[in-house]
């Protein structure tokens, strides 16, 4: 770990450096001189977990994004509310997390749209972000995100694999987790909702540990937006992970 803490400040301090010489911008896994994670979480909101994870959250200063369906949205407006108020991202996972390879265009169409909706029914804005249910995007989903301004296939950080969180490896495990998968700009996957919500309650005491765990790192929080490019530290999404919004 300690060995791991040196390496990141020196590539942030390094970073820094550069920018600052030729005068151009930091990177957008930067913020000042600490790399960006970006936590994201999956298929709620719920009333068992998401204001759970909203309570932590608001304790340690960390915005994150979420990856909503829209029945859950429609379901729960209050929650949908109080993760924009306080200042997170709402991104679209759906209307029921169907995998798109099953449907016809009609229908993922439909998904997306609805969840849409409902959204900026809740809350005034249309997502600019979409997750793929399972990760599983089409080329007609994806170019259809394209023509109505979304940016879409938004994947995370996977190069190790240690289980994750919607497996249930309790508190230490989900940290053990996304440690491994931390880098800068990395793009981490975690849940609010369905598998998680079998898991042993204990499980939940990783999120407050992990983010004390990143920042000794020398790490701090960002939330996900949409890129032009392919961001090869998140197999290749259309997203990147900025600094949140000044409010």
């Amino acid at each position: 770990m300690k060995k791991n803490k040196i390496a990141v400040t020196a590539l942030a301090v390094a970073s820094l450096v550069l920018a600052l010489l030729v005068g151009g911008p930091l990177s957008p896994a930067q913020a000042a001189d600490k790399p960006l994670i970006g936590l994201t979480f999956d298929d709620g909101p719920t009333p068992q977990r998401t204001a759970f994870v909203l309570d932590v959250l608001k304790q340690k200063n960390v915005k994150a994004t979420f990856f909503v369906q829209g029945s859950n949205a429609q379901r729960y407006p209050d929650l949908i509310r109080r993760i924009k108020a306080e200042g997170h991202v709402i991104g679209n996972h759906s209307w029921d997390h169907p995998d798109f390879s099953d449907l016809s265009p009609a229908d993922q169409e439909q998904q997306i749209d609805r969840t849409n909706a409902a959204i900026a029914a809740i809350t005034g804005t249309t997502p600019d972000l979409m997750r793929f249910p399972y990760g599983n995007s089409t080329s007609y989903a994806t170019n259809y995100l394209t023509s109505i301004g979304m940016s879409g296939g938004v994947l995370w950080r996977w190069d190790v694999g240690n289980p994750g969180d919607f497996e249930c490896p309790g508190a230490a495990g989900v940290q053990e987790f996304v440690m491994a998968e931390a880098a800068p700009g990395a793009i981490i996957l975690l849940h609010d909702a369905e598998d998680v919500l079998s898991c042993p309650a204990s499980q939940w005491t990783y999120l407050a540990s992990t983010i004390d765990a990143l920042r000794a790192e020398g790490y701090e929080f960002g939330v996900v937006a949409p890129s032009s490019t392919p961001n090869p530290v998140n197999q290749g999404s259309p997203a990147v992970v900025v600094a949140p919004a000044v409010r």
